[in-house]
């Protein structure tokens, strides 16, 4: 294990160089798709649903449980929330780059309201989010069918536990380490078993950041794909109800102009 970290501390410039220019690939792709599909959307519905799916992001990025609760060799700074679930919902509904929209918007309300992470946790959340809604909902739209619902919300476990590790081992850990000092770190570190002051890096990546971020990303892909089939139906009702009162709203309009012509 400690090979392996000193591998990733030789190569952390290459990592970081990697790490961006897949973000920017997914982006491209992301625009691209958007582009070419030339959305039907009423644009008025679209905003308010975004921004309700944003608010409701904020907020649960306030409802949260330490891990250390549940499991109490992983330190009490990495805690369980949910505010990665409309994200998910609004790439899957609209496309990736609303997705990544809602992620950006979490993010600086996020900072604004008050982080106790300097923003390096949010910025790491950030990263997170945009990487894993531009890869799942780019292959939801493509496979609208349940299987490839299926699959897309149960890739994101996998791609955010790498994003994960690799973010936690390129700027956050180090980042607080700097800010914070080693010994105070460390002494947050010290319930993970076995830990020392030479293996921390590799103990918290294996023992911490890795079941940790593998049961948050499980839970929130579950949660996501038992509430995206009820969002989706709810939004799609909400807007046919829309189009009907406007085509009504139309005819009587009509009606009105046709009697005021024969008067």
């Amino acid at each position: 294990m400690d090979q392996f970290v000193n591998f990733l501390e030789k190569n952390k410039l290459f990592l970081m160089i990697f790490v961006a220019l897949v973000i920017v690939a997914l982006v491209f792709l992301a625009i691209r798709f958007e582009v070419k599909q030339k959305r039907n959307e009423k644009k008025l519905e679209k905003l308010v649903t975004l921004s309700i799916f944003s608010a409701i992001s904020i907020i649960l990025y306030f409802l949260y449980i330490p891990i250390n609760w549940i499991l109490p060799f992983i330190p009490g700074f990495l805690e369980i929330h949910f505010s990665a679930v409309p994200i998910y919902l609004g790439g899957y509904l609209f496309g990736p780059i609303s997705g990544v929209v809602i992620a950006f918007l979490r993010f600086f309300l996020k900072v604004v309201i008050g982080t106790t992470t300097m923003g390096v946790g949010e910025l790491s959340d950030l990263i997170i989010a945009v990487v894993t809604v531009l890869i799942a909902s780019l292959f939801y739209q493509k496979y609208r069918t349940k299987k490839g619902a299926v699959i897309a919300t149960f890739t994101i476990p996998f791609f955010w536990t790498v994003i994960a590790l690799l973010a936690n081992f390129l700027f956050v850990l180090p980042f607080y380490i700097a800010l914070f000092k080693f010994d105070t770190v460390f002494g947050m570190l010290g319930v993970i078993p076995g830990i020392t002051e030479t293996n921390y890096m590799g103990y918290y990546l294996l023992f911490a950041a890795l079941p940790f971020n593998l049961i948050l990303s499980t839970l929130v892909s579950v949660v996501t794909f038992f509430t995206y089939k009820r969002t989706s139906h709810f939004y799609q009702k909400s807007i046919l109800h829309l189009e009907v009162e406007e085509e009504e709203e139309e005819f009587l309009t009509n009606e009105e102009d046709n009697f005021i012509k024969k008067a």
